[in-house]
């Protein structure tokens, strides 16, 4: 195996490893993000088998109401939650729910169908910088967030609420009339970001008997009364000062993981609806994807930018016609949209198992799984094509065929060969094709930011141009979709620097290194010198914010709230702010 993408999947199977510890532990708003590829490496050894599968209240103002910005090159891929707040109401991007007394997550036979606790509940919400939970923070800075104030909280239904930790229940109020409980849960000054809130004798309606629980719980950030806006304005205005072309929505609909197995498939009906319990995954109604498509859509009309959605593997035709009419009839028409099939299906690391339903399926079909990811991908095109018109397809639909970046000629080549053997030109289907374009450097300890920043820039340089076993440099994907003449030619639908993987060698200098003046450079010279200006069309920086840890530094920045900490949001912004 290519010793490169070894490294990948080693990284990502410590990161996901991670997130399931957090997960269970209550550690962390978004201590590690859910994607981890980060291909940083310049993987220019061989692929001697030719397999690879094993690698691894106040409106902000951003409706769109003028014509979107001429777009940029530049893109930015969001999380859920992100870093400082994605919604107004907390509940929408955090279920934490544990049952009285045990601390066990709450099961699906203690929930109605769209996700509400039926009994005695305890919430859990926690902003803790990684790893106070085990006394010690990577963070060499120790950035926290600023999460005090007072919190306007309500449910429907009646509950004796308390706070056990983090903050005190106060105004705690219950309206017979509206069968409404409300209270403040106030947050002193000094907090380390870690509540626990306890609801006990609750009752769902008046005429109910006790432990029953409640509906439509919201803690609304504090300064805010209601949630209309449903965005936290800083998260919308933190979008609206970076001229991106485009949101790739892949994390914020958490595509990774989230199919059943094969052949399952999902319905329409069973997609994540708006007025669910929250907006990440439930996995106690089954409903394992993150944000719904409304909030895709409205994200994107009021940011005026492309949205770029992953189609879960598993959806069915009907789940993708629907899909695509949901959009037709509500994204604003001077807006494109970017197909694209899942995500990373080539990656089997734990956490991405829609690779292992690719494969699954391609041998059902007797195909090779990078053929089933194009006759997939093809798939998407005639759906989309079938509600927004033929000639839509690489006008206003823009499918693009991914795949992992040192694959070149071992998926990518063979999949177009594979749609023009089996259904026709790839032009006519494909918008273009992509890879991740990470980089890194730093890693042996003792190492500081300036050899940090030079072995970032060498990682770079060495991306550019590979003429080694696997030719799978930018030039050679540039290339490649000059050869098949793809409309929008080579796009990065991930990149930036890479240090994480839950290794602590030289952490706080690499963490230091991410926020240090030099990285503007770095960061410019990535997306421009060696993309832009090579002749890549759409470059989207993962991501948009996320904290500094030992599982990465993905985000531009890692507080919405204060988004120029450091130079890499300055550098995206300016690059996009160009001709």
């Amino acid at each position: 195996m290519n010793d490169n993408i070894r490294t990948i999947q080693v990284r990502t199977v410590a990161l996901y490893v991670a997130i399931a510890v957090l997960s269970i532990a209550g550690c962390g708003d978004d201590s590690a993000d859910p994607d981890s590829d980060a291909g940083g490496d310049s993987d220019t050894d061989a692929d001697t088998d030719g397999d690879a599968d094993t690698d691894t209240d106040t409106d902000s103002d951003s409706d769109s109401d003028t014509d979107p910005a001429i777009p940029s090159r530049v893109g930015v891929n969001i999380s859920l939650p992100e870093r400082g707040g994605t919604y107004i109401d907390l509940a929408r991007e955090n279920y934490r729910w544990t049952a009285l007394d045990t601390g066990a997550a709450i099961t699906a036979d203690q929930v109605d169908v769209r996700g509400w606790p039926e009994v005695d509940v305890e919430y859990i919400v926690d902003f803790r910088p990684v790893a106070e939970w085990n006394n010690s923070i990577d963070d060499p800075e120790v950035y926290r967030l600023d999460v005090s104030g007072s919190w306007r909280c309500s449910l429907t239904g009646q509950a004796t609420v308390t706070g056990v930790l983090g903050g005190a229940v106060e105004n705690l109020q219950y309206d017979d009339g509206a069968n409404s409980t409300t209270f403040d849960f106030v947050v002193p000054s000094a907090s380390n970001g870690f509540f626990i809130l306890r609801f006990a004798d609750t009752r769902r309606t008046p005429s109910a008997e006790l432990n029953t629980g409640f509906t439509d719980f919201k803690m609304l950030r504090p300064g805010f009364t209601n949630d209309d806006n449903l965005f936290y304005p800083p998260f919308l205005e933190l979008l609206d000062s970076v001229n991106f072309s485009t949101i790739r929505y892949m994390v914020f609909s958490i595509t990774n993981g989230s199919d059943p197995d094969y052949p399952g498939v999902i319905s329409w009906s069973e997609r994540k609806l708006p007025g669910d319990a929250s907006q990440v995954s439930l996995r106690t109604i089954g409903k394992n994807g993150g944000a719904c498509w409304e909030h895709v859509i409205e994200l994107a009309n009021r940011t005026g930018t492309d949205a770029w959605i992953n189609v879960p593997i598993s959806a069915d035709i009907n789940y993708i016609t629907q899909l695509a009419t949901l959009l037709q009839e509500t994204l604003d028409p001077r807006l494109n949209i970017y197909v694209e099939s899942s995500n990373e299906v080539w990656n089997t690391a734990p956490g991405f198992e829609q690779s292992l339903y690719n494969q699954a399926q391609a041998a059902d079909l007797g195909l090779d799984e990078h053929n089933n990811h194009a006759r997939r991908t093809v798939q998407l095109a005639e759906i989309f094509a079938s509600v927004f018109g033929d000639s839509s397809l690489n006008d206003r639909i823009r499918v693009v065929l991914c795949s992992h970046q040192p694959m070149l000629k071992w998926w990518v080549e063979p999949m177009l060969q594979y749609i023009d053997d089996n259904h026709g030109t790839p032009s006519d289907y494909i918008y273009a094709i992509g890879s991740q374009t990470y980089f890194s450097g730093g890693h042996d300890d003792g190492e500081d930011i300036k050899k940090i920043l030079t072995d970032c820039r060498a990682s770079i340089t060495a991306q550019i141009d590979d003429t080694g076993v696997n030719e799978a440099g930018r030039s050679q994907w540039i290339a490649m979709a000059e050869v098949w003449q793809l409309p929008g030619g080579y796009v990065s639908y991930e990149g930036g620097p890479d240090h994480g993987g839950g290794n602590l060698t030289n952490l706080a200098n690499l963490i230091l290194a991410e926020r240090s003046e030099g990285m503007y450079e770095i960061m410019r010279y990535n997306l421009d010198d060696a993309f832009i200006q090579l002749g890549g069309t759409l470059a989207m920086q993962f991501t948009l914010t996320s904290s500094y840890n030992r599982y990465g530094c993905w985000g531009l920045t890692d507080d919405v709230n204060y988004p120029d900490r450091n130079y890499k949001m300055a550098a995206v912004r300016d690059l996009s702010a160009s001709p």
